[in-house]
Order: C-alpha cells, then sequence, then structure tokens
C-alpha cells in the first residue's frame, strides 16, 4: 500500500467500549481509500482491535501507567489526549501532523487537507463561536473564570474562540512547537477553577490560532458525535457485512469507498419532550421479566 509519509494520522483509542474501536476503524478505512494513503498510527491499550489492518497502520500501545502519566499534575483526563499529540510529533519530526476523533470520517479529498498544511495553515474541526458568547453552563462559567486571564503569552478576551478538537491539524514545520504549547497552554488553564470539561478542547483553540489562524476542516472531514447511535448502526453493519463476506482490508476499503456518508445526519437532536415521555414509559411500563434458555 502506498502511503503519503507526509501526513502522520493519528487516532486515540483506549478501554473495553468496542463501539470505540470499530468507529476507529471505519474512520481510518475511510482515509486509506483516498489515493493519498496517510501513514496511520493509533495509539491504544487494545492492539487486538486492529488486527485487521494486517501490520499496515503502526500501533504505539500504552498502559495505564502511561495513561496516568500524561494525566499530569492536575490529573486531567484529556491532558492525555495533548500529549499524545506531543509524542507522535516527536516521533515524526517535521512531518505534517493529523489527529482525529474515532468518532470522524474523510468524506473529502485529502488533497485539499494537504494542501492547506504545505502552506503552513493549522486545521481544527470547526469554529464552535467565541467563548463570551456560547451559551451552555459550561462555556458561561468557563468565560466568567477565564476572561482577562494570560496563559502562556495568551490572553483571552471577547475574541477567543472555541474550535472543535475532533479534528487537530499542524503543519510539519511549526507542528512541534504549537505541540508542545498547547500542553502548557492546558496546564495553565487547568491550575484555575474553570470546569475541566473543555479544557484541552480550548487549550487546542488557543495554541494552534496562536501560531496561525485557524481554519475549519468540516469541509473535507465529517464528525458524528451528535448522532452516534445512528451511525454505531451503519458501522456495526458494514463490518457485519465484511465478517460474513470474508471481505480483507482491501476490499473493506472498497467497501468504505462505496458508503454514503452523506446518508446520515451528523447530528440528531432528541427534543426533552421526547426524553421524558420515553423515561416516563419506561417507567409505568417496564419491561416483563423475561424467560431464558436452561439446560
Amino acid at each position: 500500500m502506498n502511503q503519503n509519509q507526509s501526513l502522520q494520522l493519528m487516532l486515540l483509542t483506549f478501554g473495553p467500549n468496542i463501539k470505540n474501536h470499530y468507529q476507529a476503524c471505519f474512520c481510518i478505512l475511510s482515509f486509506l481509500k483516498d489515493p493519498l494513503k496517510p501513514a496511520v498510527t493509533v495509539y491504544t491499550d487494545r492492539p487486538e482491535f486492529y488486527r485487521c489492518f494486517e501490520g499496515q497502520v503502526d500501533l504505539v500501545v500504552v498502559d495505564q501507567v502511561q495513561l496516568q502519566a500524561w494525566r499530569g499534575e492536575a490529573d486531567f483526563f484529556w491532558r492525555i489526549k495533548c500529549k499524545a499529540v506531543e509524542d507522535m510529533v516527536l516521533r515524526h519530526p517535521g512531518q505534517h501532523i493529523m489527529y482525529v476523533d474515532s468518532d470522524t470520517f474523510l468524506g473529502g479529498g485529502l488533497q485539499d487537507v494537504i494542501q492547506h498544511l504545505d502552506q503552513g495553515q493549522t486545521l481544527m474541526h470547526l469554529n464552535e463561536g467565541k467563548l463570551a458568547q456560547l451559551d451552555t453552563k459550561t462555556t458561561r462559567n468557563m468565560w466568567q473564570v477565564l476572561a482577562g486571564s494570560c496563559h502562556e503569552g495568551i490572553t483571552i478576551d471577547k475574541g477567543s474562540a472555541m474550535w472543535n478538537a475532533g479534528v487537530v491539524a499542524l503543519p510539519g514545520p511549526i507542528a512541534s512547537a504549537v505541540a508542545e504549547h498547547t500542553v502548557a497552554v492546558c496546564d495553565s488553564l487547568c491550575a484555575t477553577k474553570a470546569p475541566r470539561k473543555l479544557l484541552e478542547q480550548f487549550a487546542f483553540s488557543l495554541a494552534l490560532n496562536h501560531a496561525v489562524a485557524l481554519q475549519p476542516a468540516d469541509t473535507w472531514i465529517g464528525h458524528y458525535w451528535g448522532n452516534k447511535e445512528q451511525w454505531n448502526a451503519a458501522i456495526a453493519e458494514f463490518y457485519l457485512h465484511s465478517k460474513l463476506y470474508n471481505r480483507n482490508l482491501q476490499e473493506d476499503i472498497a467497501a468504505a469507498s462505496e458508503f454514503a456518508y452523506d446518508s446520515i445526519a451528523l447530528h440528531c437532536r432528541v427534543s426533552s419532550s421526547n426524553r421524558r415521555l420515553k423515561g416516563l414509559a419506561e417507567t409505568l411500563f417496564p419491561n416483563k421479566v423475561h424467560q431464558y434458555f436452561k439446560h
């Protein structure tokens, strides 16, 4: 398989939930179907889930000791993501690095992504808005705590934006400096009383935009965090067909090329009334006790 060594694609998956891993496998297939196949590395504690790639995906096996160390002094879970990107940069100096969440896919052409990186642009999935204007409990509390504060040379003001970190892409010449800066910004943010839920995402947003004005990658890469139920069902069916038809890797890549990526919504918002009524129905009409096989 000819791979484009100028772009290093990385994913980070760990834990026993197999859904996270088959999402990652499907994501990788969506990139390998492109003529400019990137080199792919998966950071994982479950290497057995990636045997289907027949050695054509590099695996960095991380154990609980390493994951705990990457959480840092603040013991922040998602600092692991910042450190994994930093580690990837150290392994591939001078090369373009692109991290993607497992619940993403390449829906456009990789050539455009590489062209932006060749031009020295940093990429994240999309701009979610200025922190000062975002209206969730978490972001309001973040703004209240962080407004006007300075973190590793970056002052948080009304123009500071929150970008979605489902995609984080660093051009080779500045990748090392930006990855290191991201970790430092994350640590500085963790030292405040701001809620931590989105701090690693905000750290990437600040550090990448500080280096070069961020550009969105949502034209080429889909991120279905808002509709995992339907996407998981479709991916499970994809791999069920793969198993029953005994497809090999090249046949799976061909099947991924034929997949209708625009046929399933990326986001599907369920109304609160819908959730409440379903919860009430389950309370009022619980399932009957089922009969199980005995021998």
